[in-house]
């Protein structure tokens, strides 16, 4: 911990230099820029592998190692983003299975798995934006309905529309 600490008080120490002799701006916008941009990719690129209006989740007794694994959704991020990532995106409930599987290896692995296991492999093959607009506004809050936990808008939460397709 005192280690992380010191990384971190170090890194502050560097960027407060930057921006002290190249300027505040000029550091924001090949440090910060790229940081925020890259969270924010990889913060959405997380969350649609795991929520869905229609993924339960569960808890207790009801869950099982299998069970999640299966509750994450693999969607298609397009070429360049596939070879970018080497299609951790369209191939992550394999990765969620057995994540010892090479990315070389992952789409084979998930084409037997959804061949073996059709009625719980999840894809949904919506294009991005449309899928960020329906989690976003689709799961707002959770409810538990018998054993398992659903995504709902939330009481009093206004309804919003549904995007259209």
């Amino acid at each position: 911990v005192w280690l992380s600490d010191v990384g971190i008080l170090a890194m502050g120490g560097l960027l407060a230099a930057w921006a002290m002799n190249f300027g505040f701006w000029h550091m924001a916008a090949l440090y910060l820029g790229p940081l925020a941009v890259t969270n924010c990719w990889l913060v959405l690129y997380t969350w649609l592998q795991h929520t869905d209006v229609d993924v339960p989740h569960y808890e207790g007794e009801n869950w099982g190692f299998l069970k999640g694994a299966f509750m994450s959704i693999d969607r298609p991020y397009g070429p360049i983003f596939d070879f970018l990532h080497h299609r951790i995106g369209s191939t992550h409930v394999v990765h969620h299975i057995d994540c010892t599987i090479p990315h070389y290896r992952a789409r084979a692995a998930t084409d037997a798995v959804a061949k073996a296991f059709p009625e719980h492999y999840l894809y949904d093959p919506t294009p991005l934006p449309q899928a960020t607009w329906r989690v976003a506004t689709g799961c707002i809050a959770v409810e538990k309905r018998g054993p398992k936990w659903v995504f709902v808008q939330g009481e009093g939460t206004p309804k919003l529309p549904a995007a259209s397709s």
